[in-house]
């Protein structure tokens, strides 16, 4: 498939993976049969894994597998996959995520319509499912304007500003000239969408649900599971970049609620307070974050189930 009127047309799907054999067959062939069909699937095997490797042997002709020798975690193994990229675009998918089929036909026909394709990031909802439902987050596109730090933490409700690395379509050009940060532990999605952002790119966000997330609690990831301590520091390393409105939302939404879901001390989540108001919080998060702190754990455990767990 060949480029239109100077808009990147073929696809490379990257899938990092380790020791899912089952789920990566699925979410290659979500890949693989799209309306709009990629040019290939490139698979990182994050590490050892011949179980995984036998899995892929044989699949497709587009399935192209890249061994590493160690693992360096997601951000790591997606860089490698960029690297071996040939497509004109890059489209990220996680081993236990799910594409529905048009999602790349319809990712395409809106960077054919931007104004500069070539520094443009698509993204789509999904459903977020659970197990026991799901629901479909976000809930709106970014406004005209709108920093994408606010866009995903100055919120009036769960899911209003999402970017999910598995909805993200973006130039290779783009993907290779700002990778991610490899050796970060914690949140290097939400880094490299600031760096991007920095270099000029611009976020659409489709609002159809087009990719199925694993959003169910056992779920295992190549990204590092966050504590509200690596959050908090993470938040304030980067305070400049996230702005004073976004710096206080993610404090207290991100920080702050896992330090009540750990049942971090009552100093510690005063703390976390103090350090959003060095910021610009808005009052109904500093509501939401005292009335949260106020509830009863069992209360607080029903709450963070249903906001996960319900059906749109």
């Amino acid at each position: 498939m060949s480029d239109v009127r100077g808009v990147p047309a073929t696809v490379t799907v990257v899938i990092p993976t380790r020791g899912r054999p089952r789920h990566v067959v699925s979410a290659v062939r979500s890949a693989l049969d799209q309306t709009r069909p990629p040019h290939e699937v490139v698979v990182v095997v994050d590490g050892p894994d011949p179980s995984t490797e036998q899995a892929l042997a044989g699949l497709d002709p587009r399935v192209v597998v890249v061994p590493l020798l160690s693992s360096g975690g997601a951000a790591a193994a997606r860089n490698a996959g960029v690297a071996r990229a040939t497509g004109d675009l890059i489209a990220f998918l996680d081993d236990d995520d799910l594409w529905l089929p048009a999602k790349l036909q319809r990712q395409w026909a809106v960077l054919a319509a931007a104004t500069d394709p070539w520094n443009t990031v698509v993204s789509t909802a999904a459903f977020w499912d659970t197990g026991d439902g799901a629901t479909v987050w976000p809930t709106r596109s970014p406004r005209p304007g709108e920093p994408i730090a606010e866009y995903l933490f100055v919120r009036d409700h769960a899911g209003e500003g999402l970017l999910a690395t598995p909805t993200i379509l973006l130039p290779r050009t783009l993907a290779a000239a700002h990778p991610m940060d490899p050796t970060m532990r914690i949140h290097e999605d939400l880094d490299w969408f600031l760096r991007l952002e920095a270099a000029g790119a611009s976020f659409v966000v489709l609002p159809q649900p087009l990719v199925r997330v694993d959003a169910s609690s056992g779920r295992q990831s190549l990204s590092s599971q966050s504590t509200w301590s690596e959050s908090l520091a993470w938040s304030v390393e980067h305070r400049a970049r996230l702005g004073p409105r976004a710096f206080s939302g993610f404090v207290l939404t991100e920080a702050g609620r896992a330090a009540v879901r750990s049942d971090a001390p009552l100093g510690t989540r005063t703390a976390i307070l103090r350090c959003a108001m060095g910021g610009r919080p808005r009052p109904r998060d500093v509501a939401r974050y005292l009335a949260l702190n106020a509830a009863p754990s069992r209360l607080r455990s029903w709450v963070h189930a249903r906001r996960l767990g319900s059906t749109s």
